[in-house]
Formats: structure tokens, C-alpha cells, sequence
């Protein structure tokens, strides 16, 4: 059985803190939206009230309220998208420190 190697990219020196970071960013976005979507039919109120004003549609017709502030974090959708274009940014204006592993 021969040895398959993954082909990528790869940093020629060390990988650079602004990779980790936004990666790191990534991650955490997405772990947060994708928990709390998941979770919102359990801990957000069917009803509006004084503290849950933020109206949250779901795909089943039913709307969720939830805290003004939480109910615009789970709608910035593009934080996300900055962060993936941030990162094709950076890695094309810093490409001739990337090469091809084979």
C-alpha cells in the first residue's frame, strides 16, 4: 500500500499570527451561530415582551424573540463572509511566502 500525501499549501517559514487569528475568528463565528441557531426554538420566547423584542423567522413560519442585541448578532451573516474574504486578501497579497507541497 503506498503513501498518499495530501497536496496543499503551505507557509515557508512559520505560519503567521494574522493566519491564526482569523481562523481562529472563523471558527469561533461560526460555532456561535450555528450553537445558537440550533438552540434558539429552546431558550428563545414564541411571545414578544418588554426584554425579547427582536423578532428571529425560521423556516417553519414560527418567529422567535429574543434580546434586541442577540437577535442582530444572529442576523450579521457577513461577519463570516469579511472574515473569509479578509483571510483570501491577506493570503493573496502575501503569497510569495506560500508554496506548494507536494
Amino acid at each position: 500500500m503506498s503513501g498518499r500525501k495530501w497536496l496543499g499549501w503551505r507557509f515557508k517559514d512559520r505560519t503567521p499570527w494574522w493566519f491564526k487569528v482569523i481562523v481562529g475568528l472563523i471558527m469561533a463565528d461560526s460555532a456561535l451561530h450555528f450553537g445558537m441557531l440550533l438552540l434558539v426554538p429552546m431558550w428563545a420566547h414564541s411571545s414578544r415582551d418588554a426584554v425579547h423584542s427582536h423578532g428571529v423567522p425560521f423556516g417553519n413560519g414560527i418567529n422567535y424573540f429574543t434580546a434586541p442585541w442577540l437577535g442582530r448578532y444572529l442576523e450579521t451573516w457577513w461577519i463570516g463572509v469579511a472574515l473569509l474574504a479578509m483571510l483570501a486578501l491577506l493570503l493573496v497579497l502575501n503569497r510569495d511566502r506560500l508554496e506548494r507541497e507536494l
